[in-house]
């Protein structure tokens, strides 16, 4: 970690693992999914990979891809049935997430929401930022059916920066995950790293982000809007 400032106009967050601990929620669906099925529940990694990604048929048990019956489409209907009540119940803010975005907000920054969720189930997921009377700050938010590439390509990074009507450049995308440093510089942002999510200090710091921090309550004193200081 070093002492770099950033001077942006807009700053683009991930969402699962930067803004939101969703892995109880992730947890919750594989545990429903299994008892309704009377399956086995995939290990760990495999959760925390579909954290990473959003891709929800990975949580499905091992036994049941290519199985008969319909049953991987009995586990997919479970999973969207469930995806609303379990991100409302099960998902929190990372601590210090409202304090920035409200900062940032302050400054007069352009906010936005970069994520692999599906757009059906944003909803949920953005549920504790409305709560904590932050998710009106978000200028844009943009979902994996809203691009025809996602990340590592840097598409739904230059989405959000045209929705928000800000250059890619003067932007900085913050994630939690390597493919979103990848994304970020692709995009020609700048990029932090934080360490709330599914990748180490040293997966991370392999893509070279401007910035590795914690977590986003560190972003205090190190982001500034294009003149501000």
């Amino acid at each position: 970690m070093n002492d770099t400032i950033l001077m942006v106009d807009a700053v683009i967050f991930d969402l699962d693992g930067t803004l939101i601990d969703s892995i109880g929620a992730y947890f919750g669906l594989v545990e429903e999914v299994c008892c309704q099925l009377a399956l086995s529940i995939p290990s760990h990694e495999v959760i925390l990979e579909v954290a990473r990604s959003g891709d929800l048929h990975k949580i499905l048990p091992e036994e049941i891809i290519g199985g008969k019956d319909g049953v991987i489409d009995q586990a997919v209907t479970i999973i969207r049935e469930n995806f609303p009540r379990m991100f409302e119940d099960n998902v929190c803010l990372v601590p210090g997430a409202a304090n920035i975005l409200e900062q940032l907000h302050a400054q007069g920054m352009k906010i936005g929401i970069v994520t692999s969720t599906h757009r059906r189930f944003i909803d949920g997921k953005m549920s504790p930022l409305r709560r904590a009377g932050v998710a009106d700050l978000i200028g844009s938010v943009i979902c994996i059916e809203d691009v025809v590439r996602f990340k590592p390509e840097p598409d739904p990074l230059l989405e959000c920066a045209v929705r928000l009507g800000v250059a890619a450049g003067r932007s900085v995308y913050i994630g939690d995950s390597y493919i979103d440093i990848k994304a970020g510089k692709a995009a020609g942002m700048k990029t932090v790293g934080v360490l709330t999510g599914m990748d180490s200090y040293e997966r991370l710091k392999e893509e070279e982000p401007d910035l590795m921090l914690g977590s986003v309550r560190e972003l205090t004193d190190r982001i500034y809007k294009t003149g501000e200081r």
